[in-house]
């Protein structure tokens, strides 16, 4: 019964994310307890004070990172039960988000990794909650205040935190819920460069910083954190995605006008991802652990649709490729 995703209860779920961000944190701080070295090169604003607090505090850092791996999975999966985005209520999205994560942030660059679903996850998880049966002010710029917040952590991330605020604001076309995205978006840069201004910096200069940063290489070379077993993970997740796209195509009609608008956000992530870390200058771990989250969202409608031993083969062959990517 368990191995049939489609069919979890919620405690089911929860028991496979508890054992996978146990694992998890286990994993790191048995593999990555000791303090790495800080890589030098261009970082994103925040990124070496995340990295310091991973390197002062062995200890804690792998038990905030189990915190926050339940807190990112519950918060991205919680949203797809309310706004309908499947074409049958499911619990899915719980397990499936816990297994597919796995294989991304478990890293020498732990903590960063997990901040970054933690963000990809709030920025997601509030905007769906834009297009539920009750839209509230507040989750549209609590979503762009985590899609601005983007870039201070991570340069490779900045296509898709400018684009799909850009697509909200085509397909919502308010004046105020557009003046909302934009001034969500822009807040977390301005703070920034305001907080380097007070410290006696230069407000347009740390501004150009976070551009410069976009246009060099990441702190993490994906040479060392891409490799073979990750490689195979990232190729099922893309593999699943394909497949759910297939049965998206063919069972989006009957869906509600505002599950069909989150499901074309959550295609154009992919494709923004995946062209990022084929195009861009700068790409990152980072880029996989959104990949892992977007495909996360997206795969119960193919449990759903599948037979049960299709539904049991494919969530086999994540479980393997998220546990091989970090052995």
């Amino acid at each position: 019964m368990i191995l049939d995703v489609s069919r979890h209860k919620f405690s089911e779920g929860l028991v496979t994310l508890l054992l996978f961000a146990v694992v998890a944190s286990v994993a790191v701080a048995l593999s990555y307890g000791d303090a790495p070295e800080i890589l030098g090169g261009a970082q994103a604003p925040l990124q070496p004070f995340i990295k310091q607090f991973q390197v002062n505090h062995p200890v804690l850092a792998p038990i905030l990172f189990g915190l926050l791996y339940v807190y990112s999975v519950l918060r991205v999966s919680r949203v797809t039960v309310r706004v309908d985005l499947y074409t049958l209520g499911t619990m899915a999205g719980v397990a499936l988000s816990g297994v597919a994560l796995f294989g991304a942030v478990v890293s020498a660059d732990y903590a960063l990794l997990i901040v970054v679903a933690m963000v990809v996850a709030e920025a997601f998880g509030r905007l769906f909650y834009c297009f539920g049966h009750s839209v509230r002010s507040h989750y549209l710029f609590s979503a762009m205040l985590a899609f601005g917040t983007m870039p201070l952590i991570d340069g490779a991330l900045i296509p898709l935190a400018l684009l799909i605020p850009l697509f909200t604001v085509a397909i919502r076309s308010t004046v105020r819920e557009s003046l909302l995205v934009l001034l969500g978006l822009a807040t977390p840069t301005f703070i920034y460069c305001y907080v380097v201004w007070l410290l006696n910096g230069d407000f347009g200069q740390a501004f150009l910083s976070i551009w410069d940063n976009f246009q060099l290489t990441s702190h993490l070379s994906l040479g060392v954190y891409l490799t073979l077993p990750r490689l195979f993970y990232l190729g099922v997740l893309v593999f699943l995605y394909l497949a759910t796209a297939m049965v998206w195509y063919s069972v989006s009609l009957p869906l509600m006008s505002g599950a069909r608008f989150v499901w074309y956000i959550l295609h154009l992530a992919m494709l923004l991802l995946i062209a990022s870390l084929l195009l861009l200058p700068t790409v990152s771990a980072s880029l996989l652990v959104a990949i892992s989250l977007v495909v996360a969202v997206m795969l119960p409608l193919l449990f759903i649709q599948a037979s049960t031993l299709q539904g049991v083969l494919a969530y086999m062959l994540l479980v393997v490729a998220t546990i091989v990517a970090v052995v």
